[in-house]
Formats: structure tokens, C-alpha cells, sequence
């Protein structure tokens, strides 16, 4: 019941604040992490994404303080709604303290990076992108997302 009564507050800003019908980006945390840790009622957000993208917008997954295995369930925080996003901003958790913040997106989103001028200063920076695997593997090898699973059945 919930779910439906926040799709329908989202349509009703898609019937009054796009007036054309078009959007350009649906954004959305997994798990409102600073909202209180909440989590979006079950079939809402997949039933978000429908209508964005019927709108011709696209999905993005702000998976900067879920992501990584920290719900225990799921390495990404939009697995547990079913879910496949268009863009995951991702950072934190990849880099176990150290700044390093990451876009993961699709091969269609990506090629449109061509058409224009596009650099990062920072971009790709070794000793960040070693931080980042380093911590990929740390968490693989001592089995964080699995320790995260029971630790969470205790809170």
C-alpha cells in the first residue's frame, strides 16, 4: 500500500511539474542513508524507474553509502528493489576512507562522453585506482558483505 502511494505522489509531479511529460534523470538512494536509513516500500522503485524511463529519462543509483556489500543482502543496494539503474555513483565504501568516488553507466550513456570535451583532473589517478582495487579485494577475501549480513541481524 505504501508503494502505491509513492508512485502516485510521483506521478502526480510528473502531471504538474512536466508539463511536456519528459524528464531527464530519476535520482535515488537505495537506502536514504542521512533520511534516517530508510528503505523505499518493495515494487516502488522498480514502478519509478517504468515511468521515468517511458518518459524518456534515465535511472541513476546513488549507491555512495549502501553500495559495496554493506546491506548484507546485496552487493548494490537497488538489487534488493530488482533494479537495473542506467548510472551507480559510487564512493565511500570503494575507498575505505581514502577520497575516490567512482560513475558506473552504460555503453550508450558512456559513448555520448564523445561528443564533447570531457576530463577530470583527477581522474583515474593510480594511487586512488589502487586504493579502490585493494579495497575490492579486501572485501572479496575477508568476506565483509557476508560479516555485514550477520552483524546487521544483531542491530
Amino acid at each position: 500500500q505504501a508503494a502505491e502511494r509513492y508512485y502516485e505522489q510521483l506521478e502526480e509531479v510528473f502531471r504538474y511539474s512536466l508539463p511536456r511529460g519528459k524528464v531527464a534523470a530519476l535520482f535515488a538512494e537505495s537506502i536514504q542513508g542521512v533520511g534516517g536509513t530508510v528503505q523505499f516500500p518493495k515494487g516502488f522503485l522498480k514502478k519509478a524507474y517504468e515511468l521515468v524511463r517511458s518518459n524518456g529519462g534515465v535511472c541513476v543509483a546513488d549507491e555512495v553509502q549502501t553500495g559495496f556489500g554493506r546491506t548484507g543482502d546485496h552487493f548494490w543496494g537497488f538489487e534488493s528493489h530488482e533494479v537495473v539503474p542506467d548510472i551507480v555513483t559510487m564512493a565511500k565504501g570503494i575507498g575505505n576512507g581514502f577520497p575516490l568516488a567512482a560513475v558506473v553507466t552504460t555503453t550508450k550513456i558512456a559513448q555520448t562522453l564523445d561528443l564533447a570535451f570531457h576530463f577530470n583532473t583527477f581522474g583515474g589517478n593510480p594511487v586512488a585506482c589502487t586504493v579502490g582495487m585493494k579495497t575490492l579485494q579486501v572485501i572479496e577475501e575477508e568476506q565483509l558483505q557476508k560479516n555485514c549480513k550477520i552483524v546487521g541481524t544483531h542491530l
